[in-house]
């Protein structure tokens, strides 16, 4: 008989404590239900499109975190271009529905492919790189990418972006209003969670944790380092192509300025106040990030600065994270 909250001192023989509680299975169970009945029910309780535009925002940051965390809390790999992935994703969206009419899902598909892709042909040449170096490859990635875009105007149109991108599709539903992108958001964001879940639980993320660990022991125990951080590379950038084509038919426009290192390194913000190596930690970077970002929108001129002492504050008070040994963890 499966144990409840009441009897499981008596059986265990420890006394309940706080942790005790958020560890039992029961208590997960719950929690995991409520917050998705939770989810579903939010459109219907939160009528103002406002907030509800604010939290598809905050659901596009947690599918590109999530992504970004494989890489940085698991792999341990600093990634400062992950922008760079986002762009693609929302450019293959973007031309690929405006020129050559493709519908979404296969457009969604095919930036999270070409993303992945990207992400392989980087790790390549870096797989022997590490720490400072790869960390500087990314950000010339990113960098590079935000310049093509720029330049490139017969391809991309330049710094003026690609405008008036349709109103997404998808199996005869038409995705017009907050409440509509809200549901797609949410779908991406289960399948990001569901597919990452059984891969850091597989024995690949095992592989990814004990490279984060240490490599040289790794790889001395029969782990082919170079070629799983081309794996973990390409597959966090897979989900930042997913994010991008997301946000291609939410704003119906892409532009350079959407994918410049300063998102890259607000990502990374997000994964290390929420808490590197869980899946589930980085929601709560993303929320307090966005929410100071929104509450201090009045004073636009200190709000980096904020956000920063932020930052600052969380690395000296709880430096793994606000969750990073959550019961959640993983």
């Amino acid at each position: 008989m499966e144990p409840t909250l009441e009897n499981h001192g008596k059986q265990t023989g420890n006394p309940m404590t706080f942790k005790t509680v958020l560890n039992h299975p029961m208590f997960k169970k719950t929690a995991f239900l409520t917050a998705a009945a939770g989810c579903v029910l939010l459109p219907h309780i939160m009528t103002d499109t406002y907030y509800l535009g604010i939290i598809n925002y905050m659901i596009l940051y947690v599918i590109l975190c999530m992504g970004l965390n494989l890489i940085l809390g698991y792999a341990g790999l600093l990634s400062l271009g992950h922008a760079a992935f986002y762009g693609l994703g929302g450019y293959t969206t973007a031309i690929l529905i405006t020129r050559y009419g493709f519908g979404f899902l296969s457009c969604l598909i095919l930036s999270g492919a070409i993303a992945l892709l990207f992400g392989i042909l980087l790790g390549l040449p870096t797989r022997k790189v590490r720490g400072d170096y790869f960390c500087l490859l990314t950000i010339a990635f990113g960098e590079i990418f935000r310049l093509v875009a720029q330049a490139w105007i017969g391809f991309t149109n330049g710094a003026m972006g690609i405008v008036g991108i349709p109103i997404p599709s998808i199996l005869g539903w038409s995705i017009r209003t907050e409440v509509d992108f809200y549901y797609l958001g949410l779908i991406l964001l289960g399948f990001t969670w569901i597919t990452l879940s059984l891969l850091v639980h597989s024995k690949f993320g095992r592989a990814f944790i004990a490279i984060r660990e240490d490599e040289l022991a790794a790889s001395v125990m029969g782990i082919n380092t170079a070629v799983y951080k081309i794996i973990v590379f390409g597959i966090g950038c897979f989900y930042a192509g997913l994010a991008g084509s997301y946000l291609a038919v939410y704003q119906t426009t892409v532009t350079p300025s959407n994918f410049r290192l300063e998102e890259s390194c607000l990502m990374i913000i997000m994964v290390i106040v929420g808490g590197m190596g869980s899946l589930l930690a980085p929601i709560a970077g993303v929320i307090i990030m966005t929410l100071a970002t929104e509450y201090f929108r009045g004073i636009a001129e200190y709000r980096m600065l904020i956000i920063g002492v932020i930052m600052v504050a969380v690395l000296l008070f709880r430096p793994q994270g606000i969750f990073g040994t959550s019961a959640f963890k993983g």
